[in-house]
């Protein structure tokens, strides 16, 4: 167990600015020390992931990295994922329809205005403007890009834009092979890459034989359930941001302290990234797992509060060491508590 004194306004001042980030929906990273002065804590862009060694477009977050001297977490502190929907027809209002459902922003972008009315996307931000100059906006780098326009035209002008932006999630286009072929050509005309080609989803969707729009919208959300779940570990933060909120503008005036799952091994019912913030009080926002491991870590944060203290604690959950815990899932976890306020 390593622990380190740190100020509780220092905290405060940093979960602030986190914040104030998170609140502007903007996608960023923070890295935070694991040894020597532990919880100290960074934020980070996504430019300055490279040079410590992390590829976005390839590597899952969280993770722990390590250099020389110290090791690090690193974890994507970002808001809800955003789906842009290009193309307003029938099958965009069945795509937004379920992704809203699953709790993604939703973007709509058709140059018709009334494709994009309030009455067929009644939750999602409606953008009346030619794809390819609406497309110049920038949705984040936490974003999926799905391409369903009217036509061959359309579908050239956005996916050029998209693959113009230095950062995204997810790129897919709906059409037949031969559509399909005929985009790739252009591509290639315009002196893009394989590589860079194959990483569009088209045909777009998982291949689950979805004939109707709501089945198409299925198969596609599928396929960006299954790009965002390799990338972003398992996080519980819109609760323990909301209580953060309360914290920093006087609603909850009590101390508090964070608990997030910093490295899983074997089975545990929760991974790396998940949250919870615990008050002096013991209430609980957001989870790591429940049972008797949340207990112990929620006993264990009220006494770090009195502390004053960072600390890092593992807990078993073999089989030797389960009894202690009363849970059998063959598994351990280390959890960084850090002080709030």
């Amino acid at each position: 167990m390593d622990k380190y004194k740190i100020s509780g306004a220092v905290m405060e001042k940093i979960y602030e600015n986190i914040l104030k980030l998170y609140n502007k929906k903007q996608t960023f990273y923070t890295k935070t020390l694991l040894n020597g002065n532990i919880g100290e804590k960074t934020i980070i862009a996504a430019n300055d992931l490279k040079e410590i060694g992390i590829d976005i477009s390839k590597e899952k977050l969280p993770q722990i990295v390590k250099d020389q001297d110290n090791s690090y977490f690193i974890e994507s502190i970002n808001d809800i994922p955003t789906v842009v929907i290009v193309g307003g027809g029938h099958v965009a209002v069945a795509i937004a329809k379920l992704a809203e459902f699953l709790e993604f922003n939703t973007v709509v972008i058709d140059d018709r205005a009334e494709f994009v009315s309030l009455e067929r996307f009644p939750y999602s931000q409606r953008i009346a403007e030619r794809v390819d100059r609406a497309l110049q906006q920038d949705f984040g780098d936490n974003a999926y890009y799905v391409i369903v326009t009217r036509g061959h035209k359309d579908d050239f002008r956005a996916v050029l834009a998209v693959l113009q932006k230095k950062y995204y999630r997810y790129l897919g286009m709906i059409g037949s092979k031969q559509k399909v072929g005929i985009i790739r050509q252009k591509l290639h005309d315009k002196g893009y890459e394989n590589t860079q080609i194959d990483n569009i989803h088209a045909p777009i969707g998982l291949p689950i034989g979805a004939i109707t729009v709501e089945e198409i919208a299925v198969s596609i959300l599928a396929e960006i359930i299954a790009i965002k779940s390799a990338f972003v570990g398992d996080r519980t933060q819109n609760n323990v941001f909301a209580a953060l909120e309360e914290i920093v503008v006087g609603k909850i005036q009590e101390k508090a302290v964070v608990a997030t799952i910093i490295e899983k091994h074997g089975s545990s019912p929760r991974g790396v990234g998940s949250k919870m913030l615990v008050t002096q009080s013991g209430k609980i926002f957001g989870t790591i797992g429940g049972g008797a491991v949340e207990y112990a870590a929620q006993k264990r944060a009220v006494q770090i509060i009195a502390e004053k203290t960072a600390v890092i604690e593992e807990y078993d959950l073999s089989p030797q060491d389960a009894s202690k815990l009363g849970m059998i899932c063959g598994g351990r976890v280390k959890v960084l508590f850090e002080l709030v306020n």
